[in-house]
């Protein structure tokens, strides 16, 4: 079965309910808690995804990556125990970029795959518009690692979870929208 038609269990969803909801998990994780407890959680957070990660014999990279952030986030976790909790959304954003960004180097990239799975076979045309969409993608994905970084270093928490909770997500859904848009043109021009 392909993997993108995986059943899903109870424990991978509420894992990925907290991934979106981080933001507003920490707002209110701080005002009960301190950010050393806070951090903590995080951190057993990213055991247990590296643990399902592991036991589903997911990729190296995926398993890499993280055991990447899980690494920073516990060094940042010495050092201000309230950065290492804001970060996470610009290492997250930073490992998509990289994740895209290394399949333009070993083809095919992740969309060129995307389609693949939708489409089947693709023209070298296709190939192409699917390397730009990659390219697209990464820049995306390292503008809103820069947001995130900002508000993580000088905004306030209502400002991070904002951005992180609610505007970066707003973002990507328009990224996706407008990508649509844009591929449903270049079809119907490539038709005519």
């Amino acid at each position: 079965m392909p993997s993108w038609r995986r059943k899903v269990r109870p424990l991978d969803l509420l894992l990925v309910l907290i991934s979106l909801a981080y933001p507003f998990v920490v707002y209110f994780g701080l005002v009960h808690f301190s950010p050393l407890t806070v951090g903590l959680a995080l951190v057993v957070f990213l055991i247990l995804r590296l643990l399902l990660q592991r036991h589903r014999r997911a990729r190296r990279s995926e398993f890499g990556i993280y055991l990447a952030v899980l690494a920073a986030i516990t060094v940042l976790l010495m050092v201000n125990e309230l950065l290492a909790i804001k970060t996470y959304p610009v290492l997250i954003s930073l490992s998509f970029a990289v994740v895209f960004g290394y399949s333009l180097f070993n083809p095919p990239t992740i969309i060129e795959r995307f389609a693949r799975m939708m489409e089947g076979e693709l023209d070298e045309q296709a190939i192409r518009y699917t390397r730009n969409v990659t390219v697209a993608w990464v820049v995306f994905f390292l503008l809103n690692a820069a947001i995130s970084l900002w508000t993580a270093l000088y905004g306030d928490l209502a400002t991070w979870t904002l951005y992180n909770g609610f505007i970066s997500y707003i973002l990507i859904g328009l990224m996706f929208g407008g990508e649509f848009l844009l591929r449903q043109y270049v079809k119907r021009k490539k038709v005519s």
